[in-house]
């Protein structure tokens, strides 16, 4: 693995954010045992330490990579001297400079894949195969003519089409179908992996169309 050769003073910071980093994290996890006022020093001075090192090897042209789930957590830009100001992205630093990979993002596999997912209707007693592409936006999905563009929550399209054939879905599925999206980017899952997730979310529909009230209420949707 490759890692980072540091300077004189960037071998003193890094020591110093080794230092603040197990204090905080003893403290943290232990007793704590140190005053607020005390803590919130210490978070600024790693705050500081930190920012110092990240600019002195971006200089240098070997500026610190984080994952993308940790940029997007701390809403705030890398280079901002607050970025530093939690225990998480120290860590990750740190591991940086042991190897420059080590906080590499999976490869996202799958955009522009097409998956297709059988789903069943109680008006047609039968069941029909849905299109699913996963884009860079969500997902584009087809169905007869409803066709096109969708958010990561499979909204608008998915949604129209079950609606417009009566055909009654889990009211959490939006979410289902956004975190999926979300997995297969950050985790790099394989074509393989969606579609059998895709498989579980398409059984979950067709569970809860199953177990439709019948009786008197057939006439209803």
């Amino acid at each position: 693995m490759s890692g980072v050769n540091l300077n004189a003073r960037q071998l003193e910071l890094k020591k110093e954010l080794e230092s603040h980093l197990e204090t905080l994290k003893t403290d943290l996890l232990g007793k704590r045992e140190i005053t607020y006022e005390k803590r919130m020093e210490l978070f600024n001075a790693m705050a500081k330490y930190g920012h110092e090192l990240h600019m002195s090897l971006k200089g240098q042209g070997d500026e610190p990579v984080h994952h993308r789930y940790m940029i997007e957590n701390r809403g705030i830009p890398v280079d901002d001297i607050n970025f530093y100001k939690h225990i998480h992205p120290v860590e990750d630093l740190l591991k940086f400079i042991e190897n420059v990979h080590a906080n590499d993002d999976p490869v996202d596999e799958t955009i522009g894949e097409t998956f297709y997912i059988p789903i069943y209707s109680r008006r047609w007693n039968s069941q029909d195969r849905y299109t699913i592409k996963r884009i860079e936006t969500g997902w584009y999905i087809e169905h007869m003519t409803h066709r096109g563009d969708c958010a990561k929550d499979a909204s608008p399209i998915l949604y129209a089409s079950l609606s417009h054939d009566g055909i009654n879905y889990p009211e959490s599925l939006p979410g289902y179908f956004e975190w999926l999206w979300d997995q297969a980017q950050e985790e790099g899952l394989n074509r393989e992996q969606v579609q059998t997730s895709l498989n579980e979310l398409a059984e979950w529909i067709n569970t809860c169309e199953k177990a439709s009230p019948k009786g008197i209420f057939e006439g209803y949707k």
